[in-house]
């Protein structure tokens, strides 16, 4: 399948649906999940009597999901649940102009120290001193911080001016329910929707070799909104294609083991000041995964687990170093009128890291075919969308 990157420019307030807290509360996701414009589309095909080509249509794309951007050609990612901020003052460090005053002392990435610093001690190191990452911002003074590094969530963009975190703001409506048997009115009866403003544009990737199927999709977002509530006067939207330029796989994955050889060779030197013998950079090549949804994976006996497992080039690779957490996935099909069904799944940013034998060039094809794919079941909805080597694993904590 081809990668088409796309954006959608909200018209209307959009309501993406979440976990009820309560039954009069009903909140919304951050992003656009791939299993919105799933929806739109078959509710559109369900809408021009095609109901019986939705099937055979929906099997010929792959939806992704969709991220507040600061621009149609800005791809905008969210955080792995590596990347650490100063717990006294938050925020990234360069910052775009008219951001100066929420400059803060700089967001970094841990994962190429704590692999390195594993891995090291898999192979018998011994470190003089415990791993322990603290703020290392200096004052004018030369004074560092050495605030504590707490992770950081959400969505950043990386501009050429600086680095950005990205977010679009919500709105609070008040409606009145409707009783089911009068459908008016009912007395006393009100809950409160969370929306997304109609602010900013929402870019993110789907995967087709059609590209009819994607004026059909333009056409179902324009003509039946996208996300929930669309017959009360939210999710009008436009969408077309975007012209995003983004690091190849290939350089992700050079740049990355690049990045990894740096971060060993110091902490190996670091071993050897207490006598440890180890090897100054790694002998095999190392790739991350990183989840850009939520996924649902199981074990080899069908039991729901957080680990990811990969067969690449024949081989069955279980991750060296990972860092994730427990969510909860579900959801409501509109255009069937029922429920989804409901999963542990492993949360989005969760990080994944895999070691192989074979060379960079040796697996990139692979590494293609598991990004296109995605991982885990119902990868089709927006579910196990993955990123290789996520370009924020590059901003490596100062030591």
């Amino acid at each position: 399948m081809i990668e088409h990157f796309l954006a959608l420019t909200p018209v209307e307030a959009i309501q993406t649906g979440e976990i009820k807290p309560k039954g009069d509360y009903l909140g919304t996701r951050g992003y656009i999940p791939g299993s919105v414009l799933r929806g739109a589309l078959a509710e559109w095909l369900k809408a021009q009597d095609k109901a019986s080509q939705i099937l055979p249509i929906v099997q010929q794309i792959r939806f992704g999901n969709l991220f507040p951007s600061v621009s149609e050609a800005v791809w905008t990612l969210p955080f792995p649940m590596t990347a650490m901020e100063c717990k006294l003052h938050s925020g990234f460090r360069e910052v775009p102009l008219g951001d100066a005053r929420n400059a803060g002392h700089g967001i970094r990435d841990s994962l190429l120290i704590a692999l390195a610093y594993a891995e090291l001690e898999r192979s018998g190191a011994r470190f003089p001193v415990p791993r322990l990452l603290r703020c290392t911002f200096r004052d004018k003074d030369g004074k560092p911080c050495g605030g504590r590094m707490e992770r950081v969530g959400g969505f950043y963009a990386k501009l050429p001016e600086g680095w950005k975190k990205v977010s679009i703001p919500r709105a609070v409506q008040t409606k009145v329910a409707l009783s089911r048997y009068r459908r008016a009115s009912q007395e006393q009866m009100l809950y409160r929707v969370v929306a997304l403003r109609p602010q900013g544009v929402f870019v993110g990737r789907v995967w087709t070799d059609d590209p009819d199927i994607l004026d059909v999709l333009r056409e179902a977002v324009q003509n039946m909104g996208v996300g929930a509530l669309t017959t009360r006067g939210f999710g009008t939207a436009s969408l077309r294609e975007s012209d995003v330029r983004f690091p190849t796989i290939d350089k992700r994955l050079r740049t990355f083991n690049e990045k990894l050889r740096e971060v060993w060779h110091d902490l190996a030197e670091l071993t050897k000041q207490v006598g440890s013998s180890v090897s100054d950079e790694p002998e095999k090549t190392y790739f991350s995964v990183d989840l850009l949804s939520p996924a649902i994976f199981t074990d080899p006996s069908g039991i729901p687990t957080l680990k990811l497992r990969l067969q690449l080039n024949g081989t069955c690779l279980e991750p060296v170093w990972w860092a994730t957490q427990p969510v909860f996935v579900g959801g409501f099909s509109t255009a069937w009128g029922m429920p989804k069904p409901t999963a542990l799944g492993a949360a989005m940013g969760s990080v994944y890291v895999f070691r192989i034998e074979q060379t960079e060039n040796e697996i990139i094809p692979a590494l293609k075919n598991i990004e296109t794919q995605g991982v885990g079941r119902r990868s089709d909805e927006g579910l196990g969308e993955i990123l290789i080597c996520h370009p924020f694993h590059e901003e490596v904590m100062l030591v």
